[in-house]
């Protein structure tokens, strides 16, 4: 019966922890890229200049958030772009803007692709661009992880990275954005921590003790030494990646 009992408490208090996160109402694109050899310079240009011709705002999309890898995976850039909905963005009149814009920028698009070694696509729901762009104002550096989930274990790989957002908040620091993967590469989920720079990134806060034990088990797990082996009970691989925003 104790048991019973520790384990109700044990999901509400999850489920509270994982309350403040907004809804993953949206549909984003989430592109790597990785540029062929010496051409990464003018693969940025490339995005650049797509976007000074109205490539995307032509084509009723937004353009993207852009993230240059620093260090950690093997990508290039990171695009992260808010497409909506399926039937918002594979809509016939959209698509035809699209193909319009897609002639009008020929040149630059036959370049940009010509400088991808490799390129992977990711459809995935999170928060709102509204909530987002708020989230990331300010930030220039970006802390990116992406995971695939064990079999059967995506929801509760989701739950993780909201409780483990409700432990980072009550420890005096930023949660991170979530999104869960639909379709595309094999990431069942990435997350994405924004920054002012690599020192925001690196500070620890100045907390009382027992602060960071009790954080983590009101966010619903067993301890603060406990957080990454849990994770690494759900997933079959992690990617780590420290990028800089690219303006």
């Amino acid at each position: 019966m104790l048991r019973l009992i520790l384990t109700v408490l044990f999901s509400l208090t999850a489920v509270f922890a994982r309350a403040a996160e907004p809804p993953r109402d949206t549909l984003w694109m989430a592109t790597t890229l990785r540029a062929a050899p010496g051409e990464l310079k003018n693969l940025i240009e490339d995005l650049k200049v797509l976007e000074k011709q109205g490539f995307y705002s032509h084509g009723d999309r937004i353009a993207p958030l852009i993230m240059r890898h620093s260090q950690g995976d093997q990508w290039d850039l990171m695009l992260l772009e808010p497409i909506g909905s399926y039937s918002e963005f594979f809509a016939p009149e959209r698509l035809k803007s699209e193909a319009r814009n897609t002639f009008e920028s020929a040149e630059t698009l036959g370049n940009f692709e010509a400088r991808i070694a490799y390129k992977d696509e990711l459809f995935a729901y999170g928060p709102s661009p509204d909530y987002v762009n708020d989230y990331i104002k300010g930030a220039s550096f970006f802390h990116i992880e992406m995971f695939d989930a064990l079999p059967a274990m995506d929801q509760k790989l989701l739950e993780q990275r909201e409780m483990e957002n409700a432990y980072l908040v009550a420890t005096k620091r930023r949660g991170n954005l979530i999104f869960d993967g639909d379709m595309g590469t094999n990431v069942d989920s990435f997350t994405i921590g924004a920054y002012a720079d690599l020192a925001a990134f690196a500070a620890r806060p100045d907390l009382k003790e027992g602060a960071s034990l009790k954080a983590a088990r009101k966010a619903g797990f067993k301890d603060d030494n406990s957080i990454g082996f849990y994770l690494r009970t759900l997933i079959a691989a992690h990617h780590d990646t420290l990028a800089n925003r690219v303006k």
